[in-house]
């Protein structure tokens, strides 16, 4: 079966729409999306009008990454289990570029070409959600601005340094500085990189940024999510600050949340 190309516009609500190119009309023909890792399988199935096929913004989606195939009723040996990849054509996301959400939880749907060539869609739901902004390094620190949506910042609210659980740390560090809110969600906060240093440094150290709207609130993953970049390891990358023994510089995930980064320096 030859390739096929679905090219795909996004608007700011998350509603995307589907144009395949290359497929023959068949009868029962489905795009259905697959959420990577998911157990058990968790799957959408959107079926095509013509070429055309519409994820509204009212069908919900877990977030994580979700797969794009092509099913058609009947069909055998289409290459990924029950369905042909779908490769990305042109895709339409200016829409999505320093949006305002909504009321409600915030969702974001990318959809974004994969290492290996096939089209994928990348969804974030949060409710609330830490959007990290502009950040300022200096005198050994990095300020953040961004913006607090679905919950407000009262008095004593704070951020959070969590050393990642994923280095299997001996016991669980934290550090916390106070936030300062400003108006329509605004935000601000200072953490200096010395707190979070450890001497004699061997390994690199991750530490997780958490906002807390207050004292004993839930704590918000701090992120970066609302514009066309679904990946910022390399799209959005910081000097580092060097100290005696340690380097030290902001860093976003593969998720797009937003870390501080420690290395030994030699």
């Amino acid at each position: 079966m030859s390739a096929l190309v679905a090219h795909c516009t996004a608007d700011a609500a998350g509603t995307v729409t589907f144009e395949l190119a290359g497929a023959a009309e068949a009868s029962g023909a489905e795009l259905v999306l697959r959420r990577r890792g998911a157990t058990p399988a968790d799957e959408v199935r959107l079926p095509l009008t013509g070429p055309r096929a519409v994820l509204d913004r009212a069908t919900p989606l877990a977030e994580g990454r979700w797969d794009i195939l092509l099913v058609v009723e009947g069909s055998k040996g289409q290459g990924d289990g029950d369905g042909q990849p779908v490769r990305p054509g042109t895709r339409d996301v200016r829409a999505l570029v320093d949006r305002i959400p909504g009321a409600g939880p915030v969702t974001v749907r990318v959809p974004y070409p994969t290492a290996d060539g096939r089209l994928a869609l990348r969804c974030w739901v949060r409710a609330p959600h830490a959007e990290a902004g502009a950040i300022q390094l200096a005198d050994g620190a990095m300020t953040v601005r961004g913006v607090l949506y679905g919950a407000d910042a009262g008095d004593g609210a704070s951020v959070e340094a969590r050393r990642n659980p994923s280095e299997g740390a001996a016991a669980p560090r934290t550090h916390r500085v106070p936030l300062t809110g400003g108006a329509d969600g605004a935000f601000s906060f200072t953490l200096p990189y010395a707190e979070l240093a450890e001497p004699a440094m061997t390994a690199r150290r991750l530490w997780d940024l958490w906002l807390l709207p207050a004292p004993g609130a839930d704590p918000v993953r701090l992120s970066r999510i609302l514009d066309d970049v679904w990946d910022r390891r390399s799209i959005h990358v910081y000097p580092a600050y060097r100290a005696d023994g340690w380097l030290a510089a902001p860093c976003y995930s593969g998720d797009n949340n937003l870390h501080v980064r420690l290395d030994p320096r030699t």
